[in-house]
């Protein structure tokens, strides 16, 4: 195995000599010269922990590709959900081995680490190749950038009608009047902090006609609340459910592209109002294989990971995608479709953070729940 980072015209012969030398270890030419000692330094760590809220599924495409260029590195991803944080805490609490790598939503909870120490300040090779939005800490990176999306069932909505804005989910409820009751549905935004983020997510987004808090409460009274996109889903299915607004495109992507789904269903971004959510992913402070997350999360940030992640429905955080080279809309395709004047980030800030916690008791108000 070549043990040294390899630059320029020597780096290139060895590649088209050897296949899959990208493989073994070796940085790619851009990378800095001393990018060989994180990867010798990987080799003598333990197994490499990630904590994440998201399925095997996602992972494994990345996963893939991370073990052909390191075969070395053992990693483990847990599916923690909302007991991520807590468990981080009460784990270094107990001095007992945690996470080396956390990527989760959650805006409040990522300043609440940052602000504790727990991030390691660590700057990716790859972070020139990024929005700002996307670096919205020293050491933490969105590795995606997922927007809500409007879906629903053909056979319950009218043709020619196109739930492609909430202006006209709200007029297909208000024209339906007592049909409508019940069969709508979004995420419960009176739960938690994160699920009022999609709300406020949505009011940095839209650019319609009137007040989001008042189109949520002429929306209340025909819609139901769900936790999941994978519930409304199953009810979108069922016929349940008629349009689900404001859902995951993470949930729904993958499940329309063939089947029984992508014959019943139908989706849209919302262009009067188009939320983004980055889902960022830091190493910790605390790390015992700190080489090991470093090389995972620079990993994610190539083009490669960043496709690799797109498998599972994840919308890369890279503008250099192009149409084509990922199964689902790209950022660029997302900026066109909606227009950048529609668009909204859902930026790491403490502003942010404290309007995502008013949001949570504005939906209750507005909703009745």
């Amino acid at each position: 195995m070549i043990r040294k980072l390899l630059t320029g015209a020597a780096l290139a012969f060895w590649i088209a000599a050897v296949p899959g030398a990208l493989a073994q270890g070796v940085a790619p030419a851009v990378y800095p010269a001393n990018y060989s000692e994180l990867v010798e330094a990987s080799k003598k760590e333990p197994s490499l922990l990630v904590y994440s809220v998201m399925a095997p599924f996602n992972w494994k495409p990345v996963l893939d590709g991370f073990q052909k260029k390191y075969p070395w590195i053992k990693v483990e991803t847990l599916d923690l959900a909302a007991q991520l944080w807590d468990r981080f805490y009460t784990e270094k609490a107990n001095n007992a081995r945690t996470a080396d790598m956390i990527a989760t939503l959650g805006v409040d909870r990522w300043i609440e680490f940052n602000g504790k120490g727990e991030v390691l300040a660590y700057k990716s090779p790859e972070d020139a190749a990024l929005p700002a939005w996307a670096k919205p800490m020293p050491g933490v990176y969105a590795l995606s950038a997922d927007p809500l999306i409007n879906v629903w069932n053909k056979r319950l909505v009218p043709d020619g009608k196109r739930m492609d804005t909430m202006k006209a989910v709200l007029d297909f409820a208000l024209e339906q009047g007592d049909k409508a009751k019940g069969k709508l549905t979004t995420f419960d935004g009176g739960v938690a902090p994160l699920f009022g983020a999609w709300f406020h997510g949505w009011s940095l987004a839209y650019r319609g006609e009137g007040d989001i808090w008042q189109i949520t409460g002429k929306l209340a009274p025909f819609s139901r609340y769900e936790r999941s996109g994978g519930a409304m889903l199953e009810k979108l299915l069922s016929g349940e459910y008629a349009v689900a607004y404001l859902t995951s495109a993470i949930t729904i992507y993958p499940k329309v592209a063939s089947g029984a789904a992508k014959s019943l269903l139908e989706w849209s971004f919302v262009k009067d109002g188009q939320p983004l959510f980055p889902r960022a992913m830091a190493v910790t402070k605390i790390a015992k294989a700190p080489a090991s997350a470093k090389l995972l999360l620079d990993h994610i940030l190539t083009k490669e990971g960043q496709i690799a992640f797109s498998q599972g429905g994840l919308t890369p955080v890279r503008m250099d995608i192009k149409a084509g080279e990922i199964p689902y809309p790209t950022l660029g395709e997302i900026y066109t479709a909606v227009g950048e004047k529609n668009i909204g980030v859902l930026e790491f800030s403490d502003k942010n953070a404290a309007e995502i916690l008013k949001a949570v008791g504005r939906f209750k108000e507005v909703t009745g729940r």
